[in-house]
């Protein structure tokens, strides 16, 4: 047994004993996807957690405190039973390995619709409830989503994705127009929202007909549009487009409850903010293919595409579409 690893047994050792009374009968790896952390399920007594070990305390700290605030206001997040002094380790609720994404692939009677809305209802609540109840001061990234998040995306999608696939990069001068239509219409969007970054079926967890929310991490500041994008045009998500649009419709039905919409112009910004989400996909997915050798990502990397040219009809900045038609160019 390495060092690393014994020490990592023994912090969930002690974490355990000192938390459960019971020390650690078995500890196994989970996969865990595009993150740095190392994930393992633990089983003490007669119950089982889940173990995290990272080296970004930052992280962590978002993670937990983001937990706990959203435990106190009854959100249906894991709890956090233990975390380590130096916070590189903590141990969570076991939610289980039904994700929504896995739930929903495995069985094709279920009426998905219904948990999508579901979802997206939940969605909401951590958009309107959510920025009144995190401490902002916890976001480990930045507080803000804002032109410098853009253009770090935009980074990652030139230095991965384009030189990668297209064996080129973009022209600055097309990232300084992206943005400068950024920066005009985040101005004129009320950011003061919850946005959760990650919001997709791969991060939310069935748990005895319930749907738990884990991976909100990095959250921070930002408009609504952004994590409704996220879901919508996930790659774990399996929808037409006429069942898109009746979850967009759902969405902005209930989000009129809590906010007051002009529904077309929000639509106009919201396919602004899908086409910056797939920019962010493509360049993870990228990263992932070329730190990882991970040939998995080139499906995904095509389902991001064809969703890349699904909007272009919808986008009415020229900039844009050249960018699309440019990624798509060899597509059907």
């Amino acid at each position: 047994m390495s060092i690393r690893r014994e020490i990592i047994l023994n912090t969930f050792q002690e974490l355990c004993f000192n938390n459960f009374g019971n020390g650690i009968d078995n500890i196994s790896n989970l996969k865990a996807d595009a993150s740095e952390r190392k994930i393992y399920r633990i089983s003490s007594g007669n119950n089982t957690y889940i173990g995290i070990f990272n080296e970004n305390p930052n992280e962590n700290n978002a993670f937990i405190n983001f937990s706990r605030s959203f435990r106190n206001s009854n959100f249906n997040v894991p709890e956090i039973y233990a975390v380590s002094e130096d916070k590189l380790f903590y141990i969570e609720e076991d939610l289980g390995n039904s994700t929504l994404f896995k739930h929903i692939i495995s069985d094709e009677s279920e009426d998905f619709m219904a948990l999508y809305k579901r979802s997206l209802s939940d969605l909401i609540r951590f958009q309107i409830t959510g920025k009144d109840i995190i401490d902002f001061n916890d976001c480990y990234q930045t507080e803000f989503f804002d032109e410098s998040v853009i253009r770090s995306d935009l980074y990652k999608f030139n230095e991965f994705y384009t030189n990668i696939f297209l064996n080129n990069s973009l022209d600055g001068i097309i990232i300084e127009d992206i943005i400068r239509v950024s920066s005009g219409i985040l101005s004129d969007a009320d950011c003061s929202y919850f946005l959760y970054r990650d919001f997709q079926p791969r991060n939310i967890m069935l748990k005895n007909d319930d749907l738990y929310y884990i991976d909100y991490q990095s959250g921070r500041k930002g408009p609504l549009h952004y994590d409704l994008a996220s879901f919508l045009y996930s790659g774990s998500i399996k929808i037409t487009e006429d069942q898109r649009k009746i979850l967009l419709d759902h969405y902005l039905d209930e989000i009129q409850i809590y906010v007051k919409t002009d529904k077309d112009k929000f639509i106009t910004d919201f396919y602004f903010f899908v086409f910056l989400r797939l920019i962010q996909m493509l360049g993870s997915y990228a990263y992932l293919y070329k730190k990882r050798n991970d040939k998995g990502v080139l499906k995904k990397i095509a389902g991001a595409l064809n969703n890349l040219k699904s909007i272009r009809g919808k986008l009415d900045v020229p900039e844009l579409k050249i960018i699309i038609d440019t990624l798509t160019g060899f597509m059907n």
